[in-house]
């Protein structure tokens, strides 16, 4: 039986002392694939037993530190750990120099190879057997969402985005699916300014997945997010470190 497990490796917004910033580990057949990468996720991942400096493939949806902060460990871990294999950052357009130069930064002599491809709406990527499609996210600066399939398994991730059409869609489908709550509900328009989406309106998004998982949650948002949950039991709130399977 084929299964996907998604670790949950991060899911706080930039600033949570409760939460490390959002990272999720899609584990796929023994492929293992990486959308953004939070200050805390090598630690938290390395705890559950994925040493993210063995990992090939990382995703990173914008270029908002709070969302590759944890890339420049990865690749100094690479320095004295795992050289191989050579690292890949799919990222978008305005993210390429800047995940280059902080890459840079670290690998500068160390033997650390690195590649940064650029990615753009509609684009599809291949990890072995898992596919992978970027989709419309809305947010403040460019930003892809991701579509992660395989064996019949999909899941969707948003990354920081207020509602669209695009994600809905695609969730309608998913078996799990995942999107950010950043902010509660009474902060609509606070949510609309800075590019993220409130409670009310992420359980709308994700209403026609199997499972749901809200994430990049807020100090703000998360008391109404748990609330949401013991409502809709097919809605999850997990802590960092969190495992969810479906097969």
């Amino acid at each position: 039986m084929s299964c996907v497990k998604v670790v949950l490796a991060g899911t706080g917004s930039a600033i949570n002392p409760l939460r490390g910033q959002v990272s999720v580990i899609l584990d796929m057949g023994g492929y293992t694939v990486v959308v953004d990468v939070g200050c805390c996720a090598p630690n938290v991942a390395e705890r559950l037993g994925y040493k993210l400096d063995e990992v090939e493939s990382f995703i990173v949806t914008h270029a908002h530190y709070d969302h590759l902060c944890g890339l420049p460990m990865v690749a100094f871990t690479k320095t004295f750990r795992s050289r191989e294999p050579e690292l890949k950052v799919y990222t978008v357009a305005s993210g390429v120099d800047f995940v280059k130069s902080i890459l840079d930064l670290v690998t500068a002599g160390k033997g650390v190879g690195y590649r940064v491809h650029h990615v753009t709406l509609g684009s599809q990527i291949t990890v072995g057997d898992v596919k992978i499609r970027f989709i419309e996210a809305d947010h403040t600066v460019e930003t892809l969402g991701v579509v992660a399939e395989y064996a019949g398994l999909k899941v969707v991730v948003s990354s920081d985005s207020r509602p669209t059409i695009a994600y809905r869609r695609e969730a309608e489908e998913a078996h799990i699916a995942i999107h950010e709550a950043t902010l509660p509900s009474n902060m609509r328009e606070e949510a609309r300014i800075t590019g993220h989406t409130v409670v009310e309106d992420a359980l709308k998004q994700v209403s026609g997945a199997e499972q749901a998982i809200l994430y990049h949650l807020t100090q703000w948002s998360e008391v109404e997010a748990m609330e949401a949950t013991a409502r809709n039991k097919k809605v999850q709130v997990v802590p960092d470190g969190a495992i969810v399977k479906v097969c």
